[in-house]
Parts: structure tokens; sequence; C-alpha cells
């Protein structure tokens, strides 16, 4: 062997040595995405570093999928990828579950791991497939499921599996965190002022309850023991106020008032009108009286008003009437029914982000204040509203008419808002109700206040909960649980996770009827060209060295 030979050889042999050591030893990455699409947040960089104990990855999707399924995947794996080497500790492997018997799937389903049937074409022939878009986090005897797929409503699963993928870091960033957690967040469910019932309650509560510990609380014992009451409340992260009907006293306000100061979270969800949806559905009629909660002061203070009138909006979810019967069967027509606005949440925000169409019934106008708080409106209508005050009388004897289009002047409402800031004690310079050792005038919190109760209120079917956001009148299905679920992990969010709702990734979608109208083009530029430039590439160089060597001998 010759010696210029020998030394190509040690060179190549040298640069491969490089190279692996560098894939060892040098971890160097740039993400040239305009969407920084494959950087990791600090915040789930601080999660993931958090890890202490060997944490296993377990995700449902090995298989043959379609594509777009099969790009959720791959955006997984890069992901976890990241995870991994952040923190040796994380390892993640993926599985089919369809090979593992039936058993194991109706294990997977129990556990609330619903499979997706998508159908795909098999040897020209339209077949049904399982998917479980599912991930399961182990961390010693901990067990956290993660959901991979978007539950909000889009046009297309391309569409779908876009806001799936947007979503990704958030998911397995939240449920490291809450894997990790020693003390679990506390959450009251506040009683005593006519608030809803269990009944009404129970879908909602139920999803909570997977997150976080919940507990009902009520406020009947202040008027005995103020003190040990308001000691006893501050012992929760967050209260929800959950449709109150009857007035609230001054010491319950104050007591309200100081868990706020000491730091509490509040999900406040209050009609500023009592009108019964139930009592409209069986009777045809309804009244609506102003609510009259004494809330007044208080939500002031903080920054809003909500404002003893209805709105009506020519956006509205549709109400199922019978309207006659053919052969002893009712015959149900579907009106628009505009005291139940469809609102779409503001999507700048993590509460409201890749939240669909959301259901309000009989709400109140909100007004925000000046006074240093940040305010962030999550609900407001459409355009076209119309403000009715009262009292006054509601009936079905409107549906049917044309809506007189000059009545619905009163433009975009607001139904909620995300206050944050420093908020000053509603008795700062007032006679207080009771003494408390440690009265509090000035404390930085959050809380979400919507002017509509019925928001968290899930409809019932013979004595049994249905789905909250589920309408059994018309059969839609509305994003009322994934908004309010947003609202609580924002609120009880100390990692700054939530923020990651907002992460927006491009992905440009091919246009299938361009690439069918241009198929043969596109074939001819990815297969045929290359070969034909790696053709005439050689041939060029066999040319010139045919000639080299000629014109030298």
């Amino acid at each position: 062997m010759s010696g210029k030979k020998r030394n190509i050889i040690f060179l190549l042999a040298g640069l491969l040595f490089l190279n692996l050591l560098m894939d060892k030893f040098v971890k160097v990455q740039w993400d040239l995405t305009s969407d920084k699409r494959y950087t990791l947040s600090q915040a789930s960089k601080q999660v993931i570093q958090n890890v202490q104990e060997p944490t296993e990855i377990i995700i449902f999707l090995k298989g043959d999928f379609p594509a777009y399924f099969q790009k959720l995947k791959n955006e997984t794996a890069n992901l976890l990828n990241d995870f991994k080497e952040s923190n040796s500790k994380i390892d993640f492997i993926f599985i089919n579950p369809l090979e593992k018997g039936d058993a194991y799937i109706k294990e997977l389903i129990k556990k609330g791991m619903e499979p997706s049937r998508v159908s795909v074409k098999k040897s020209g022939k339209l077949e049904q497939i399982m998917i479980f878009p599912w991930a399961v986090i182990k961390q010693g005897k901990n067990e956290i499921i993660v959901p991979l797929l978007s539950d909000s409503f889009s046009n297309s699963p391309e569409e779908q599996i876009q806001k799936s993928i947007e979503g990704l870091e958030y998911r397995f960033a939240n449920a490291l965190h809450l894997a990790q957690q020693k003390k679990e967040k506390k959450i009251a469910v506040l009683k005593g002022n006519g608030e809803l019932d269990d009944l009404h309650l129970a879908d909602f509560l139920h999803s909570l309850g997977k997150k976080y510990r919940l507990a009902p609380f009520t406020l009947d014992s202040i008027e005995s023991h103020p003190q040990k009451t308001l000691k006893d409340l501050q012992f929760f992260d967050l209260a929800i106020m959950a449709k109150p009907m009857e007035k609230f006293t001054e010491k319950e306000k104050y007591t309200l008032d100081q868990f706020i100061m000491s730091g509490g979270k509040i999900l406040m969800l209050i009609d500023g009108v009592k009108a019964h949806k139930d009592t409209l559905m069986y009777h045809g009629k309804t009244y609506a009286l102003n609510a009259e909660l004494n809330l007044t002061d208080l939500l002031f203070s903080y920054g809003v008003r909500i404002n003893p009138q209805l709105v009506k909006d020519l956006v509205a979810a549709p109400v199922v009437l019978k309207v006659g019967e053919v052969g002893n069967r009712p015959q149900l027509e579907q009106f628009p029914w505009f005291y139940s606005p469809l609102i779409r949440p503001e999507q700048d925000n993590p509460v409201g982000k890749n939240v669909d169409i959301v259901m309000l019934d009989f709400a109140s106008p909100m007004d925000t204040l000046k006074n240093g708080i940040k305010k962030t409106i999550l609900l407001k209508t459409s355009p076209k509203t119309q403000l009715v005050g009262v009292p006054v009388e509601i009936n079905f004897s409107e549906i049917g008419k044309k809506p007189d289009l000059n009545k619905f002047k009163a433009g975009q409402q607001i139904f909620g808002v995300l206050l944050e800031g420093n908020f000053s004690s509603a008795y700062k310079g007032r006679i207080k109700p009771f003494s408390y050792r440690k009265h509090r005038d000035n404390k930085k919190n959050a809380m979400i206040v919507i002017s509509d109760g019925d928001i968290i209120k899930n409809q019932t079917d013979k004595n049994r909960p249905l789905e909250l956001g589920f309408d059994k009148w018309s059969k839609m299905k509305y994003d009322n649980k994934l908004f309010l679920m947003n609202a609580v992990d924002y609120l009880l969010d100390s990692s700054g996770l939530t923020h990651l709702k907002n992460k927006k990734i491009k992905f440009v979608l091919l246009d299938m009827n361009k690439v069918t109208a241009e198929q043969f083009y596109i074939q001819f530029i990815n297969f045929v060209f290359p070969l034909l430039f790696i053709g005439l590439t050689g041939y060029l160089f066999f040319y010139y060295r045919r000639r080299k060597y000629a014109k030298s001998a």
C-alpha cells in the first residue's frame, strides 16, 4: 500500500472518530425555525431540571398511522428527546397498545384513555383503525396521564393535529410538574349562598379532582366563628364561587376580601340578574330580576362592575321547541335564542388559547374600572347586541319573529375578565365587620370574574349529570369545560407553564388540489431530475478526465 493511500485511510478514520466523539460529548443544536419550534421555554427547562427521580414516559403512538398522526408522533419524539438530553433521569418509549392484547386496551380505556377511530385506505379498501393519542408519565408511585390530542374543534384532522402539537410542550411539562409536587393545590367550592348544587357541578368538579384536592366550604359559620372561618378558608389556594343566588353579609364579604388579600385566588362565576332557564323550558316563561348579591362594592374595589342587565346577542345558541306532532311523535325545531350568547374566547392569553365556542345563559354586561389593576378581557360578545333592563318577563313568544336589527346596536359587551396586580382591600379605611389579627390592605394576586354563573352548570338527564358544555336540547357541545379548566390552571400555576399555551407553530399545509393537478411535474422534479443531474455530472467528470489524460499522453 502506497504512503498516499495510507494517509487517506488515516485521515478518513480520524474524521470518523472525531465525528463520533463530537456526537457523544458535544451537543450543538441550532433552532433556525421562525417560531422556535425546537427551543424549550425557560419554564419547561426549570421543571425538567427539577426532576430528581427516574421518570419513564410511555407514549402509545406506534403503528401504521395516517400522515398527520405520524407528524404528531414525530413532534412528540423530538420534544421528548430534548427533555431526555436536558435530564438523563427522563426516558421515554413508544409502544403499540394493539399488540398488547384486549386486556391491556381495556385497562387503558378504564383509566380514561379513549381511543380515536380513524378511517384509512388499505389495499384499496377503507378500514377503521384505533389510535391511542395518549401518554403516561411514571415517576415512583405517581402516574400522570397526558392527552396528546387537542380537545378543540377543528375544520380538519390536520388543523387539530397542529393545535395538538402546539400544546405538547405545555402538556408534558405540566404533567412532570404535577408528578413532582409534594403539596397538592387545594380548592374550596363555596357554599351557603344559594350556589349551584353538586349535581350541576358534578362534571367539572370530577375533571378538576384529577389534578387538585377539592372540598366544599360553607360560609354559614361566619356568624358564630368569623375568625376561625377566615383562618380555615386561608388553608385553600383557590376558591370557586359558582352562581350564588343569596345576598352576602358584610362578614362573608370581609372573609372573601381577606382571603384575597392573603394571596388566595378566586374564580367568581356570578349573575347580575336572576333568571331561570329551567323554568323557561318547562313553563315557557320566566321573570328576570336584579340578583342583589351585595357584591358591587367588593368588585368595584378590585376594578370591575357587573350591571343588573341582560344581554341579547344575535350570535346565539339555538333553543329546541315542540312545533307540532306527526303520528303521536313530537315535531322539534331549533330557533336562535338571543339570551344564550355564543362566545369565542379571546385567543391572546393562556386562558382562552385554543378554546372554541363557549355557551352562556342570561349573562350580564360588565364594566372595567381604572384602578391600577391589569385587566385582560377573556370573553366578549359580537358587536350585534341589545341590553335589556330588569325586572322583565322573558318568554318564548318572541321566537320565530324577525329581530329588529335597529335594537341590536349596543356593541361588544364584556362577560369575563382576568384581574392581576396589587389589590387593595375593599375595607381599607372602613369599619371592619369583625376584628382579625392580621388585617391585610394590599397584596399582589390574580382573580377571574365571569358575569354568568351558568357557564359552569352541567345539564342533567334522569337525575344524572351530563358533560359540561353539552346541550341535551340541541345536541351541541361547547367548550365551557376547557375554558374553565384553563382558568383554574392559570390561577394556580406557580411555574409559569400556562404561558406555553400561547405557543404558536406554523405549519405549511399542502394544497392537495394543486398536488393532484401537478403530480407529473412534482414527480419529475423529485425523482427524474436528480438522476439526470447525477448522470450529467458523472459524464462531465469522465469527459474532463479523458481529455486531460489524452493531452498528457
